[in-house]
């Protein structure tokens, strides 16, 4: 099927029998594209609040996973892995050559670090932004107010159920861990549907999160909330600047 263009960055892209809807912004020839994987059940008009800054120093690739925005359903599984292959795949027939920049927010984290694991020669570095953690389900439900709880559960209608959520995490945790590959853990600090508990439960997760690298660092953004970049945008662009100076300059070390 041929390309669709939707608009004059964006447009859809047939990789095999589901068509995805991307965008690429930015005009920059050097240097790595940044790849941005959004978190459950969000379209990319979750990076409105940081595209048009981080548009103005570098390539910038944001998509809709399958189902989501202006991408089309298919019947696949919609675990990671499977979004990782389509992912690599849409990357491909928009020609937008490794090495990638990825950056991930709450699920998303586990797709992109599913991607940096499998293909680490096309990943220069990783960001992660309030991520989640193959633990998670196991640890903090119980941790949770009641009400907190049960819309948690509930959460699993948007993009894949419940189950393939666990499937996802059952990938990235036999997954290798990221090597040297730069990485820049964020994490918000205001968060206030979790219990003291949880909270302290979540920390922990933020923390084994950075150690998955050699060279690394984590950001702890006391006033944000799980979505830091639309809470904090400035902190999150200067942090992407971080790690593109990082990568660009081979030998520096983050932490």
């Amino acid at each position: 099927m041929s390309n669709i263009m939707e608009n004059e960055t964006g447009q859809k892209l047939d990789i095999g029998g589901i068509e995805l809807y991307y965008e690429l912004l930015g005009k920059h020839n050097e240097g790595p594209t940044l790849v941005f994987d959004s978190g459950y059940g969000f379209t990319l008009e979750n990076w409105n609040s940081i595209k048009d800054d981080i548009s103005k120093f570098s390539k910038m690739f944001i998509y809709d996973r399958a189902g989501l925005g202006r991408s089309e359903g298919s019947d696949r599984s919609r675990h990671s892995q499977q979004s990782v292959e389509n992912l690599r795949l849409l990357l491909k027939k928009a020609g937008v050559k490794p090495p990638y920049v990825l950056v991930g927010h709450s699920f998303g984290g586990i797709n992109v670090r599913l991607f940096a694991s499998t293909y680490p020669e096309e990943v220069a570095g990783v960001v992660l932004l309030d991520s989640c953690h193959e633990d998670q389900n196991k640890i903090l439900p119980p941790l949770f107010t009641k009400e907190v709880q049960e819309n948690y559960y509930h959460q699993f209608t948007l993009e894949g159920s419940l189950h393939e959520v666990e499937e996802s995490f059952e990938q990235v945790r036999a997954s290798k861990s990221l090597g040297s590959i730069p990485l820049i853990v964020v994490t918000g600090g205001l968060q206030p549907f979790h219990t003291t508990e949880s909270m302290a439960a979540w920390m922990k997760f933020q923390r084994e999160l950075a150690n998955l690298s050699t060279n690394k660092k984590h950001i702890i953004v006391e006033d944000a909330g799980h979505t830091i970049h639309i809470d904090r945008p400035q902190i999150v662009i200067n942090i992407i600047k971080d790690i593109l100076d990082v990568v660009k300059n081979n030998n520096t070390h983050l932490s």
